[in-house]
């Protein structure tokens, strides 16, 4: 096996630290190599039959075609080095932040909070140092704002859009007799500016999308002096291109889409079997009906559908085609020309988008990395001083990635 090329690799991210124009340099350098590889990542894989890059990319074309299995990340590198003349890694080592020294909460503060989840909001409470007063954005029942007011003695307001979750947060609050308070509000439409002004941290963990870009620009505003966010589904947005946060950014020279921001989230590391067995069997529903669609109709490009309930596909392909056709009224073609055969079809099809996106998901993590960087390098030009850590395993949730910053 031939030694891999490194086009970077930070193995202590403390050095960063003293060195803020590092971030814009690693961005640069991510933005150019994301490019320069944008065929291999920027593709549909759903959209076509044959393989994306069979015209420009054919020895990589011939490797996945003899593959009898998907094929795991590390032989997606090692074919990516060996089949892509010039083709260099850009490896990231993100280390994890020191924990802060906590006193244990008591064993019914996780009560209903299923464990993973509470695995998450404790690793994010022993890795940040916020200020008193605190804004818990995005809260829904305040778990995180609870945890942070035993652990670390401040004041949380907690805002959440959605009244009943407020109300069952503030009561729990109450109980156990914390300094944490609960307003209603959409923060969307701008209803959490006047907590901003109010407090020294914001925190936000897992705020999707929007929610926590808002968050950015907003306590920038209002000057909050202390910020700690794991940023989260960033296709979650009203725009259909991304729009970058900082100068630099804007400055990029890729421009991604909702699946490119799509594809950056498109990693189930922490499913149960049964989910994963449903994701596989919905997906080879979802190519069986589209060959049927494309014989009956002649269309020869992929047919979006909505998405379905989980029940339906527990009822069988044929039950699950039937819907799909009432939703693209195609139904009439049913009693013309029957499933039989396209369920086969659709298991063989399954197949080979799980090779290309095998490749495709490689450059996942690099994407999400250029998107953290846009956030972090947007603080950074308003004079924060900002850090990237991880602040838990990737088993525990792929969204590891904590952007602190401080005034």
């Amino acid at each position: 096996m031939r030694t891999l090329g490194k086009l970077y690799k930070i193995l202590n991210t403390s050095k960063l630290l003293s060195h803020p124009s590092r971030y814009s340099e690693l961005f640069q350098a991510l933005d150019l190599w994301l490019l320069q590889h944008k065929h291999l990542w920027d593709v549909s894989s759903f959209h076509s039959i044959d393989w994306p890059w069979q015209t420009i990319e054919p020895d990589l074309c011939d490797w996945l075609s003899q593959l009898k299995a998907c094929p795991t990340e590390s032989s997606v590198e090692q074919a990516l080095f060996d089949h892509i003349k010039g083709f260099k890694l850009f490896l990231f080592e993100w280390e994890a932040l020191s924990y802060v020294d906590l006193s244990l909460p008591p064993n019914y503060f996780s009560a209903g909070i299923k464990g993973r989840k509470w695995q998450q909001i404790a690793a994010f409470s022993n890795r940040i140092e916020p200020i008193s007063p605190v804004l818990e954005w995005c809260a829904g029942k305040g778990h995180l704002g609870k945890l942070l007011a035993y652990q670390h003695d401040v004041s949380i307001h907690s805002v959440e859009w959605q009244a009943e979750l407020c109300e069952a947060g503030q009561k729990e609050a109450e109980q156990r007799q914390l300094s944490q308070h609960f307003t209603q509000a959409d923060v969307l439409k701008g209803e959490g500016k006047t907590a901003l002004k109010s407090v020294k941290s914001a925190v936000a963990l897992h705020a999707c999308g929007d929610l926590h870009t808002t968050l950015i620009e907003q306590a920038i505003d209002a000057g909050v002096s202390y910020l700690a966010i794991s940023p989260c589904c960033y296709h979650l947005t009203q725009h259909a291109l991304y729009q970058p946060l900082s100068k630099q950014g804007q400055k990029a020279q890729i421009q991604l889409s909702q699946e490119n921001l799509k594809l950056a989230v498109k990693e189930v590391v922490t499913a149960g079997q049964r989910e994963q067995r449903l994701k596989k069997m919905e997906l080879a529903y979802r190519l069986g009906f589209d060959s049927w669609q494309r014989k009956v109709t002649g269309n020869d490009g992929y047919l979006t559908i909505p998405s379905c309930p989980k029940s339906l596909l527990t009822q069988g392909f044929e039950v699950f085609s039937l819907w799909a056709a009432e939703q693209k009224a195609l139904q009439t073609y049913a009693s013309e020309i029957p499933f039989d055969g396209f369920e086969a079809l659709g298991y063989l099809r399954s197949e080979h988008v799980q090779k290309v996106e095998s490749v495709s998901q490689y450059f996942r993590r690099p994407l999400e990395l250029w998107l953290v960087l846009d956030r972090a390098l947007r603080l950074q030009e308003t004079g924060y001083h900002v850090t990237i850590e991880s602040f838990c395993d990737k088993s525990l949730t792929p969204r590891n990635l904590l952007v602190c910053a401080s005034l």
